[in-house]
């Protein structure tokens, strides 16, 4: 629980910076698009239990395709041993349109792709209840799945740098399926 606060806090202060330094960068454009292909920025998943936060890249290229790998992860700790997730997403991109509407660009897009998700746990503290002694018995499995999604990106005419964004759609983890949603905030770089 102390990671998440400390994760958490940090996320916060990062995006009041990206805020503050986006706010400084605003220059007239017609389309914010041009300028927008490569982006870093924070990303909160959550679904199927699992509420995750961590960090994204995106690029876009000069057509409407695009790329985004991300890491993220969760650590819980319920019945005297702590249990943590890291989730490496690693998709592909297309941009359906790009819509004007008034003071906010939309770009929706579908997106698909691969994704590495690492569990580790040390279950040592709770079998020490039970054996009388201190052991440090760790486990940890790694394992490859896949996700969909559709989502859209806004993007403030007067913040022309700055992305919010929110997506959804299906992954696969460990054999099972699942629902996942995601909510983002991308600065662009370039």
């Amino acid at each position: 629980m102390k990671h998440r606060k400390h994760i958490l806090k940090t996320c916060v202060l990062l995006f009041f910076f990206v805020c503050a330094s986006a706010a400084s960068s605003v220059y007239a454009q017609d389309d914010p698009w041009e300028s927008q292909k490569f982006g870093i920025g924070l990303q909160i998943l959550g679904g199927d239990g699992i509420t995750a936060i961590g960090a994204n890249a995106r690029f876009w290229t000069e057509s409407k395709f695009g790329f985004e790998a991300g890491y993220a992860t969760d650590g819980e700790s319920a019945g005297g041993f702590k249990a943590r997730f890291h989730i490496i997403p690693v998709s592909a991109l297309y941009t359906l349109t790009h819509v004007d509407a008034g003071s906010v660009y939309i770009r929706p897009y579908v997106g698909g792709g691969v994704n590495i998700t690492r569990f580790s746990t040390n279950i040592g503290d709770l079998l020490s209840g039970f054996l009388g002694e201190d052991e440090d018995v760790s486990l940890s499995e790694t394992k490859v799945g896949g996700q969909g999604f559709g989502g859209a990106e806004l993007t403030f005419k007067s913040v022309p740098r700055l992305s919010l964004g929110v997506d959804a759609g299906v992954h696969r983890i460990y054999g099972d399926s699942g629902f996942r949603a995601r909510m983002l905030v991308n600065f662009y770089l370039k």
